[in-house]
């Protein structure tokens, strides 16, 4: 199951282009793997303070999201060349994180990942 998920996103993130950031642009995976582990820290920090400057609270750490982006990319590495907004804005919203006002969660999720996505990723946050 956890392929089957895996793949859909790498699949997804190749179509969209959809960045929550515009400093994020086309800053990739790769780009963000060449930096040390404080650059990360640094520029998953600046994203996330972007998304909420623009009335996104998101209570997971910038550090958790940090171990995410690197499990993920060692895991998937396909997905490295897509933008690191993008992929970082996917996760957040996987983990039903990305909260702001007058936007439903799980209408969010259903919107952003798609409908077979969406229901694979409910079944992943059962376990």
């Amino acid at each position: 199951m956890r392929k089957k998920i895996a793949v859909f996103i790498i699949m997804f993130m190749m179509a969209t282009s959809c960045a929550f950031a515009e400093e994020g642009g086309q800053f990739t995976g790769n780009d963000y793997l060449s930096l040390t582990n404080q650059k990360r820290l640094d520029i998953v920090t600046s994203l996330i303070n972007d998304a909420k400057a623009g009335g996104v609270a998101i209570k997971q750490t910038p550090v958790s999201y940090c171990k995410k982006l690197d499990d993920f990319y060692a895991k998937h590495p396909v997905i490295k060349k897509e933008p690191l907004a993008t992929v970082l804005k996917t996760l957040i919203i996987m983990e039903y994180d990305w909260e702001q006002k007058g936007v439903d969660k799980d209408a969010l999720a259903r919107q952003w990942l798609g409908d077979k996505t969406y229901q694979q990723n409910k079944i992943r946050l059962k376990k």
